[in-house]
């Protein structure tokens, strides 16, 4: 795609809108080599496409009102196609385009509206000073999310809809606890890149990272949870680099992420004390929240696994990745959205992270 008209028409073929708390995503799925133009005013942003048309049949999804978008105008200019997106403030305004890929077969024009000011740095900052120097905060990543819908199931389920409600419920169940808290790191079908979700955790001083994810392979009859903490040095199984290339590739699904062998600026922040410490922290935290997912359902690998997964390299505080079952098995599948189900994920879960802790504090 380019930004530069042509005269060649292309099609609009459909819409599709994702609310996180600090933006808004609009995407298109275009033709190839789409000419369009983006320009933002005060109280709306202009999108032109060069002689353009829109399906009849996804008309309807082009209309969408959120807490930033007010509502929506196309119109027509000889042949090209102008669509209006009337705002209730001024926004930050980035575009870009994205290749298509397994998920998604067309060419898509992303168009995000980013918060000026975060409406949540106010309560996060009290948040942050009622905070008690050694409380418990457990950041539960609910894996992928938006244009990122992860795995697919056999029947249809997306990977990114059981993790978050699996987080949702772990989150609830920690938070009844009175010596830990938790917090999500998205609340709704939204994609937040990998490294912000590492920066979420440095923002609320979360003490544990959780990641919540479900395997696919091609395999059917493929079964069992997983746990991973990191490993840097790719000493790791043919599964594993398989997980690694579909959780680390992001900017083919949710937007553009620049990841550095990984992220320089992360290394920058760890010595090698710390680094140290970390792993071996994730590395037990991996081993107990195992052995109380073995209790309520098969385990795939017996020991806790290790992967070079982007979203682990929080600095300085154990973090695992959990794979909570193979979605691409149909059983599993069912099992994964299932409420009951769904809740003795958590609840295991949540024991692994107060045997963790408790091991922790015996060897004070």
């Amino acid at each position: 795609m380019t930004s530069a008209f042509a005269e060649e028409k292309t099609t609009l073929f459909d819409f599709r809108y994702w609310t996180a708390p600090n933006h808004t995503r609009i995407v298109i799925d275009t033709e190839a080599d789409t000419a369009f133009k983006v320009s933002a005013k005060d109280n709306y942003v202009l999108l032109s496409v060069k002689n353009a048309k829109v399906l009849s049949q996804t008309f309807s999804h082009l209309f969408f009102e959120d807490e930033r978008i007010e509502r929506i105008q196309i119109k027509r200019s000889g042949d090209d196609i102008r669509l209006i997106f009337y705002t209730n403030e001024v926004f930050e305004v980035k575009h870009y385009t994205l290749a298509p890929n397994e998920k998604y077969k067309y060419h898509r024009l992303v168009i995000d509206l980013i918060d000026l000011q975060s409406k949540t740095a106010v309560a996060d900052s009290a948040i942050e000073q009622d905070d008690e120097p050694e409380r418990k905060v457990v950041l539960v990543d609910a894996g992928h999310g938006g244009e990122d819908p992860g795995a697919s199931g056999k029947n249809g389920s997306r990977e990114k809809d059981v993790n978050l409600a699996i987080a949702q419920k772990l989150v609830d169940t920690i938070n009844q606890s009175d010596d830990i808290t938790a917090i999500l790191t998205r609340s709704g079908d939204y994609y937040i890149p990998l490294t912000e979700r590492i920066t979420i955790g440095l923002g609320k001083r979360a003490t544990m990272f959780i990641s919540i994810h479900a395997d696919a392979v091609e395999s059917t009859s493929a079964k069992g949870a997983s746990i991973y903490s990191l490993s840097e040095k790719g000493e790791v199984s043919e599964l594993a680099k398989q997980l690694e290339q579909s959780e680390n590739s992001v900017d083919q699904f949710g937007g553009v992420e620049t990841v550095i062998d990984s992220d320089q600026f992360l290394k920058t922040m760890l010595t090698d004390f710390s680094r140290k410490d970390r792993d071996i922290q994730s590395q037990q935290l991996a081993a107990t929240i195992l052995k109380q997912i073995s209790t309520i359902g098969p385990v795939h690998k017996k020991t806790p696994q290790k992967a070079n997964f982007v979203v682990l390299k929080s600095p300085a505080i154990p973090s695992v990745l959990v794979e909570t079952a193979f979605i691409s098995n149909p059983g599993q599948e069912a099992r994964l959205n299932d409420s009951v189900e769904q809740q003795k994920i958590a609840d295991a879960i949540f024991q692994g992270i107060k045997d963790y802790y408790s091991a922790v504090a015996s060897q004070l």
